[in-house]
Formats: structure tokens, sequence, C-alpha cells
């Protein structure tokens, strides 16, 4: 995985600059822009502040690109924090919003 080509997709994926990433992920913006050209190597802990600043996890950060979305990850990650009653009706509004 490329991790300068991974971390941009991220961020533009939120509508993030540089300068707003790296002050959400409390770090320079110097450094992620290094990072993101691929002229530093973030360690572990900067990574790690990266996904803060993306909100997602490691996890998210390493998982198969081909898998479904940033955003539908999102979307699923909220869901599942739903009753099964706000559940349905999330359903049915997804659904008139198809028509």
């Amino acid at each position: 995985m490329n991790i300068s080509k991974r971390i941009i997709e991220l961020r533009k994926s939120k509508g993030y600059s540089t300068n707003k990433l790296a002050t959400l992920a409390g770090l320079s913006q110097g450094f992620v822009r290094q990072v993101e050209l691929g002229e530093k190597q973030p360690t572990v802990d900067s990574l790690s502040k990266i996904c803060v600043g993306l909100n997602i996890s490691l996890g998210d950060f390493f998982s198969d690109e081909t898998e479904l979305s940033l955003d539908i990850r999102q979307l699923i990650t909220v869901a599942k924090t739903l009753t099964p009653d706000q559940r349905r009706a999330l359903h049915t509004f997804l659904e008139l919003m198809k028509k």
C-alpha cells in the first residue's frame, strides 16, 4: 500500500485541505505535506494522529481499497449505533431518497 496516496485519497474524500488535516491531527502542515509527497514516512504515532484527524481507525486506513468506500463505511458505523426503530426509519428514508 502506498501510504502517501492513501492519506491524500482519504483527505480529499473528506474535503480537507492539507492544513485542515494537519490541524485536526495536531501535526504541522509541513510534516503532513512531506508525508503526502513521500518525502517522509509517518511513524505509527503520527499515522494514528492522521487517522484521528480523518475520524477513521487505523483499521479503516489499512482496509482494502476495493471494499466499501469510506463514506459508506462511516454510514454503517453510525447505523450500528441506532436503535432498531431508528434503523427502520433510516431504511424508509433511504428508500424514499431513491425515488
